[in-house]
């Protein structure tokens, strides 16, 4: 015994050593998520209802790592936690078989697995959450008498693995089960688990209500449902799974190429050592676990492997459990360990790659529409990494998602509405605005969760179509186009002919009319004032526009050199002649010409009584 537990220990150690040097440098959204979380809110925000332990951890190991890399200092935590999960499977094996075998193949089966190394050298909760559970079966299947020590032990596991993942009270229904044989083989054993009950529930009970009540000054039971359910309402969770999505998330667990065939392997291999019939209380208690969470992430996301985290060791010891019944080191152990070893070595070949920052195609992406855009410009992206990319790697922070959008709007009329009022707000800022293609073509998933269509998306952004421009990326990025700063399209004589009306102009005392041309009705003192241009400021402009039964027949423009102040010396009027007519306004002229152009003012006439004013285009003269 001795023995195969510095087995179990050798083993934890070397799978910690080999997740430390196989940190990952490309995470995953919800990685970044909890980075963002521990580096940029205050502690008071740090607590996430559904792991309400991690984001804490995650502080204190960036503070213990001298406050800088909170990645790293994250994932070396889940690297550690990772490897004392391994070294624990092993120990659980080794008192249960007393066979080297055996507890090398229960370490290797679940440290080589790609979902739990993966996560283990990644900022995640799951790592540190299966921990606590494999504590659990560490205690449950511990022979010595049920103590008062014992339970305490107990409870502190199940309030672990609760604290780091709120799904985990699902744990509940196996431990009932397997209290309930107990008892019922030994009715004092009740008094020991209604001590670790009362434990756990206390520990986590009173973690949360200090948290709700101390820390977020929650006082209504609709502050608290709204925070401790706040994914269970999303609408994106739970229902869409399919057997399909099944396969591919168990597989994907065991190894991201052909992780179904090994996987029948090692039934194969089970079911050859079975022997008999009875599954035993071990056996049992364990199959109930893995269908209780099997059942649950089916129907709430099966495809996604870091749900299947939490289960791996519970699967990997029921699959060992007949193998007891063979000799040591003879084909059944030594094919699941060769299995294992062909598994474990797949796995490094994936990880590493798909941890080398250098092939992750998004932060390429990222990378490349930050350095062809401005940080006051707006960018249209698609949904997923560049969400949390754009502002971890470059500090660009003014961007919009289909899904964020929907998340704050809910009805896509809303989120049309606020999206066509940022991209106005970034042109009367003198800003671009970058439109992905994706973005006009939302994801399947995204279409079905917010019943949208990408016709739907196109027709929202149909007043800037005609005016994009293809962005000059490198080939290997996705297609983006660019809806230039004002300033720009007036350089380039996007404005010499006005069709509708140029977005970031604000009107003043004028009001729009439906119609081709840039129209307006005006009223006392109308005003047009332009986008921030920002440009060298012209020797001439060139205005085509038209007036209709106006009060005032005279005009007047102001340039300025500073965001809206207008003043007279800067300013230059004109007579307004009957029909269409195209004004060369001399610019050169003004006393105090400034340098640059950074703003014009129109007045179209001075005293507006209902009339019409139509601006027809504006141009610089060449």
């Amino acid at each position: 015994m001795n023995r195969q537990y510095w087995i179990a220990v050798g083993g934890g150690v070397t799978f910690a050593i080999i997740y430390l040097l196989t940190l990952t440098e490309v995470h995953t959204f919800d990685a970044l998520s909890y980075i963002f979380d521990v580096t940029r809110k205050p502690w008071q925000e740090i607590f996430h209802p559904h792991h309400l332990a991690y984001g804490p951890v995650g502080a204190i190991a960036t503070w213990l790592a001298g406050g800088g890399d909170a990645a790293h200092a994250m994932q070396r935590v889940n690297a550690v936690a990772g490897g004392a999960g391994v070294a624990l499977c092993g120990a659980i094996a080794a008192r249960r078989w007393h066979r080297s075998d055996l507890t090398l193949l229960s370490m290797l089966a679940i440290g080589g697995s790609y979902a739990f190394w993966y996560y283990a050298v990644e900022v995640e909760v799951y790592t540190l959450a299966t921990f606590f559970l494999v504590g659990v079966i560490w205690m449950i299947d511990n022979p010595a008498p049920r103590t008062v020590r014992w339970a305490l032990g107990l409870g502190a596991m199940i309030s672990g693995a609760l604290l780091f993942h709120q799904t985990n009270v699902l744990l509940a229904i196996p431990l009932i089960v397997i209290a309930g044989i107990e008892i019922a083989h030994n009715r004092p054993y009740w008094r020991p688990w209604i001590l670790a009950g009362v434990v756990a529930g206390g520990i986590v009970l009173g973690a949360y209500l200090w948290v709700m009540v101390g820390v977020s000054g929650f006082r209504t039971s609709d502050q608290v449902s709204a925070w401790t359910l706040q994914y269970a309402t999303t609408g994106w969770w739970g229902g869409r799974g399919t057997l399909a999505d099944l396969g591919t998330g168990i597989s994907n667990t065991v190894t991201s190429l052909n992780g179904g065939f090994f996987l029948i392997i090692a039934i194969g291999v089970s079911l050859l050592a079975l022997r008999t019939r009875r599954i035993g209380m071990w056996g049992m208690w364990l199959s109930v676990w893995l269908l209780v969470y099997g059942s649950f992430f089916f129907w709430w996301e099966p495809d996604n492997i870091e749900f299947w985290i939490g289960v791996t060791p519970v699967a990997v010891l029921l699959l060992i459990t007949p193998l007891a019944n063979t000799r040591p080191w003879r084909a059944h152990s030594l094919i699941a360990l060769t299995s294992s070893i062909i598994v474990a070595s797949s796995n490094y070949g994936a990880i590493t790659l798909r941890g080398d920052a250098r092939t992750d195609l998004q932060r390429t992406i990222a990378s490349a529409v930050a350095a062809a855009s401005q940080p006051a410009d707006l960018l249209l992206i698609p949904d997923g990494l560049q969400e949390l990319y754009l502002p971890y790697y470059h500090d660009h922070t003014y961007f919009l998602s289909v899904n964020a959008l929907m998340t704050t709007h809910h009805h896509w009329d809303e989120a049309c509405t606020a999206l066509n009022t940022q991209i106005a707000q970034t042109q009367q800022a003198g800003a671009a605005v970058v439109v992905a293609a994706d973005f006009l073509t939302p994801s399947l998933v995204m279409q079905k969760r917010f019943s949208i269509t990408p016709d739907a998306v196109t027709a929202c952004l149909a007043p800037i179509l005609p005016a994009l421009t293809p962005l000059v990326l490198p080939a290997n990025i996705p297609s983006q186009q660019r809806l230039a700063p004002p300033g720009e399209q007036l350089s380039q004589g996007a404005w010499q002919t006005i069709t509708q009306a140029p977005l970031g102009w604000t009107l003043y005392n004028a009001t729009p009319v439906a119609g081709a041309e840039w129209t307006v009705q005006v009223a006392m003192d109308p005003a047009l004032v332009s986008p921030i241009l920002d440009i060298p400021m012209p020797r001439q402009l060139i205005i085509t526009m038209e007036s209709v039964a106006t009060a005032d027949q005279q005009a007047q423009l102001f340039a300025t050199s500073q965001a809206n102040q207008f003043g007279e010396a800067q300013s230059i009027r004109w007579q307004l002649q009957p029909g269409k007519q195209r004004y060369i306004l001399a610019l050169a002229d003004i006393p105090a010409l400034p340098t640059r152009l950074v703003q014009l003012r129109l007045d179209p006439v001075a005293m507006g009584n209902g009339g019409t004013i139509t601006i027809y285009g504006i141009e610089i003269v060449p």
